[in-house]
């Protein structure tokens, strides 16, 4: 069960991280999200306990040294999933 609420923790943090990003806060301030993009630090400092938590389960469910490196494993790739989820890929036209 902490492992569904690591990956849970995991997704909301970088969700939150992309929707106060440089080039998304544009679209943020006019989407029902705006209020990330009015408090960005406190959204930051969310964002980085829900990372903390999550590092804190993946401890708790397999010990210090192998919870700390997996908390990076299982983060990558889902945040590499993400990243293909929000980019819109389109082949580019001639």
């Amino acid at each position: 069960m902490n492992i569904v609420f690591s990956f849970l923790f995991i997704l909301c943090a970088v969700y939150g991280l992309y929707q106060i990003s440089e080039k998304q806060m544009k679209r943020t301030l006019q989407s029902k999200w705006s209020f990330l993009a009015h408090y960005p630090q406190i959204t930051k400092a969310i964002s980085f306990l829900f990372m903390f938590i999550s590092t804190l389960l993946l401890i708790q469910q397999t010990g210090s040294s192998i919870g700390f490196i997996s908390f990076w494993v299982f983060s990558s790739p889902l945040i590499f999933i993400f990243i293909l989820y929000i980019n819109e890929l389109k082949p580019k036209q001639k």
